[in-house]
């Protein structure tokens, strides 16, 4: 194919395109399909759109539904055919690099890319073949990305109880793409309460809030994705709070809690929720304020408020308030605004930031293997451990 502009420039206007033009582009000739399809353009493509904000949305749904709503587009949802089956419901258990792990109440996994419509079914059926005559509750679950080996996990810790003889088991499991299997975590700690959520990222680890059995304060437990090692971090000093919520979340960039003081534990309602940022990883005494949203006529009384993302610039905030509306926050006026977000959808339950993107599901050095292996055969059937379309 003829061309009068240098590779570089190709390169470089390429990776700032959306990825839907560029699925369409791979047609365009050889040259670009394997530039597409490969591992280091697919790295470059993904960095630029981490660094500038763009292709970047937000994940949500209710038990059956999930959706994408484009930050750049807030009044518009886009549905997501997620590909696995719904159970009694589905939930989104954590998104990195533009892949996302869901897992339906069956405890079935997949990893997938909605941009690509790849994913990769995990193997479930070793996590129960030593405990037969039991039943399973998942405590925590979590995704991220190990930058070393570059290489994305799954962990999960389950309880097993025994159905015929009274028994109990739990242990911690962290799958691995491109090992394609499962490892057990020794020595996961076990004086800690686990509350049933999915892990924060931040740092290349991942995070949960939960309790020490020998204290009835909270803390931050912490799963390092490289080291796979567990430390502690310490949460703010909550001074004249009598009761709290709190939820760990990851405001563009920054590691930050949602805090709901005096929250009635009645009537689950609180007048406010106060937003901090850890701005030294780490460190306890650098917990600080970062706003508050306060209850208004805009927003009524709310039993929880919590910050999803940024919109570029940085003067607004989209809020999830009660896992039913979206809303925006003024940085600058401080105060929640007079709009409404979005339009027709369904009940917001979870939010997640992600980033559409061309990372592969397959866990190969190679991005475009997964493209390759979904290409010999346009019904690709739907084994464990194999690339698939949905």
């Amino acid at each position: 194919m003829a061309t009068f502009l240098p590779w570089e420039i190709i390169v470089d206007i390429l990776c700032r395109l959306p990825v839907k033009d560029l699925l369409r582009y791979r047609s365009v000739s050889k040259s670009w399909c394997s530039l597409i399809d490969g591992h280091d353009f697919i790295k470059l493509h993904l960095n630029h759109s981490l660094k500038t904000n763009s292709d970047v949305g937000v994940v949500f749904g209710g038990r059956n539904d999930l959706c994408w709503l484009d930050l750049d587009d807030l009044n518009s949802a886009e549905r997501l055919p997620h590909p696995i089956d719904i159970g009694t419901g589905i939930d989104v258990v954590g998104g990195c690099n533009g892949l996302l792990a869901l897992m339906n109440s069956n405890g079935d996994m997949a990893v997938w890319n909605p941009s690509t419509r790849r994913y990769i079914s995990l193997p479930i059926s070793d996590h129960f073949a030593s405990f037969p005559f039991h039943v399973f509750q998942v405590l925590i679950t979590g995704f991220g990305h190990d930058p070393i080996t570059d290489d994305h996990k799954v962990l999960l810790m389950i309880n097993f109880s025994g159905i015929i003889v009274d028994s109990f088991h739990c242990e911690a499991k962290v799958y691995s793409l491109k090992a394609k299997t499962w490892k057990r975590l020794d020595h996961f700690p076990n004086h800690i309460v686990y509350h049933r959520e999915n892990g924060v990222l931040f740092a290349n680890a991942l995070h949960w809030l939960v309790n020490l059995k020998s204290q009835p304060s909270s803390s931050i437990f912490v799963f390092d994705l490289v080291t796979e090692d567990y430390r502690e971090v310490a949460l703010p000093d909550y001074k004249g709070a009598k009761t709290c919520w709190v939820k760990l979340v990851n405001i563009g960039g920054s590691f930050c809690v949602a805090v709901l003081p005096n929250q009635d534990s009645e009537i689950k309602n609180s007048d406010r929720v106060e937003v901090l940022v850890m701005k030294e990883y780490g460190v306890k005494e650098s917990w600080t304020k970062l706003f508050s949203v306060v209850s208004s006529k805009v927003t009524g009384p709310f039993s929880y408020m919590i910050p999803v993302a940024y919109l570029k610039g940085g003067d607004q905030v989209l809020l999830d308030q009660d896992g039913e509306k979206l809303r925006l926050f003024d940085m600058k006026r401080r105060r929640v605004k007079n709009t409404t977000v979005g339009s027709g959808f369904p009940i917001i339950c979870d939010t997640l930031v992600s980033v559409r993107s061309l990372v592969g599901v397959d866990g190969d050095a190679d991005g475009g293997s997964a493209w390759k292996k979904a290409g010999k055969n346009n019904n690709v059937k739907e084994k464990k451990q194999s690339v698939k379309k949905r």
